[in-house]
């Protein structure tokens, strides 16, 4: 660790590319946990990554326009006697190629927290968004008292672990079939929230798919007459 004011902004401002990518993946993605190595890992390496990539744009510009960038060469040969002179220009260059590289840390967090591989997330997560995103399918769940509740799925804990410290919210229509009971009923409330320690199975079934809807309303249209 630093044990200067320097180090630590120098610190910080080497890792600033890296959180950037740790906070926008985890404000696109799913809550995942990896271990304090992997996330770690994670970070140094985003950092790293696009600051030199930073740093390659710089390069570049650097050869189309010397004019308009500051003189590297002289600032490691001169040091701190450039420094005084230039430092507005410094200043300025350093700030904007570091936001430069926390944009490109934003948007790599952005392509890749939106899809995170299966192995890693909960049942719940690929029966919700991967397999139909974006969608709000009918749920009923089976309870361990043997009732029964379905209804329109408006929430879930994005959670990457099946744990059972969790909820899932129903919206209307609701139906509910009481312990014992053969038939299942509307109900009338708006909103129901089902603990995942009561459930005991679960089915889903997902909205029609339009496209398909109209393929198979043109099918008979199109078909050619006896």
């Amino acid at each position: 660790m630093p044990t200067t004011i320097t180090g630590l902004a120098l610190l910080v401002v080497l890792l600033l590319p890296g959180l950037t990518f740790a906070t926008v993946r985890d404000r696109k993605g799913s809550e995942h946990r990896p271990t304090p190595f992997r996330e770690t890992g994670a970070v140094v390496f985003c950092s790293v990554l696009t600051e030199l990539a930073a740093l390659a744009v710089f390069a570049i510009l650097r050869g189309l326009r010397p004019d308009l960038t500051p003189d590297i060469g002289r600032l490691v040969r001169e040091g701190a006697t450039y420094a005084r002179t230039h430092y507005a220009e410094l200043a300025w260059w350093a700030g904007g190629v570091l936001i430069f590289a926390c944009v490109l840390a934003a948007i790599a967090a952005s392509i890749t927290g939106k899809r995170p591989h299966s192995s890693v997330m909960s049942a719940w997560w690929i029966m919700f968004e991967k397999w139909f995103p974006g969608e709000n399918p009918t749920v009923g769940c089976i309870l361990e008292d043997g009732s029964y509740i379905e209804g329109q799925q408006a929430s879930f804990n994005v959670s990457s672990d099946d744990s059972p410290d969790r909820d899932l919210v129903l919206v209307e229509p609701l139906k509910y079939r009481a312990p014992g009971a053969t038939e299942t009923h509307n109900v009338p409330w708006g909103a129901a929230c089902v603990s995942a320690r009561r459930i005991v199975t679960m089915f889903v079934s997902y909205p029609p798919d339009p496209a398909e809807q109209e393929g198979a309303a043109a099918a008979p249209a199109s078909a050619p007459a006896a």
